[in-house]
């Protein structure tokens, strides 16, 4: 069989089962923060004052930071399960994260002193942080690559990065419990850095995985 066949086979395949992919992504979102959460509730905890800090809008910002990032990318991953999908641009999957972040890093300057900016984005913990999100991230990124290794995605590698991403942001999402830097400009530093290790890390998989 060609090759354009075989993508078309795939194609109509798929478009006669349209709701299993919608169905798969609930379970993959939930079977993903679950190993998140096992792992960290092992080895972490969340942190002792969080009752306390809960709502500080610097603590909450980190998490509508980490929804916002993985909610967007969600939606390509799944388009990324079919052969024929028309991605748009990946950049217009990150505007929201992108705005949510700048809100937070604005919010932030404005609300704390200059000399805090520096100390603010260096934070207390930041190797705990580059460890700790793509540790957390590991679980999700192998059922986000089972996911997709069960459809037909044509760019391994992207594909495998934009997984990686979203595993990333699951596991800030988690991590946040713990972490006590709660400066956006620490976010804005170090648990982009960590995200952008698991993409890397999802990209080098999916060139090894999702390859057909």
């Amino acid at each position: 069989m060609k090759n354009d066949d075989f993508i078309n086979a795939l194609v109509e395949d798929h478009a006669t089962r349209p709701g299993v992919s919608r169905f798969a992504m609930g379970i993959v979102v939930a079977f993903g923060l679950a190993f998140s959460l096992a792992i960290f509730l092992a080895f972490l905890g969340i942190r002792a004052d969080f009752a306390h800090v809960v709502a500080d809008p610097h603590l909450v910002f980190k998490f509508v930071f980490a929804a916002s990032l993985f909610g967007s990318l969600l939606p390509l991953v799944k388009a990324l399960l079919r052969p024929e999908a028309n991605i748009v641009s990946p950049l217009f999957y990150l505007l929201i994260p992108a705005l949510v972040l700048a809100c937070g890093i604005a919010f932030q300057l404005a609300t704390s002193p200059v000399d805090f900016w520096v100390s603010g984005m260096m934070g207390r913990y930041p190797i705990a942080c580059l460890r700790s999100i793509p540790a957390l991230a590991m679980g999700p990124l192998v059922v986000l690559m089972v996911f997709l290794h069960n459809g037909a995605p044509t760019r391994p590698v992207f594909s495998g990065a934009v997984a990686g991403c979203v595993a990333g942001g699951m596991a800030a999402f988690i991590y946040a419990l713990h972490c006590p830097d709660d400066s956006a400009l620490f976010v804005a530093l170090w648990y982009s850095l960590a995200i952008a290790i698991t993409t890397g890390i999802g990209a080098a998989m999916g060139a090894k995985w999702l390859r057909w």
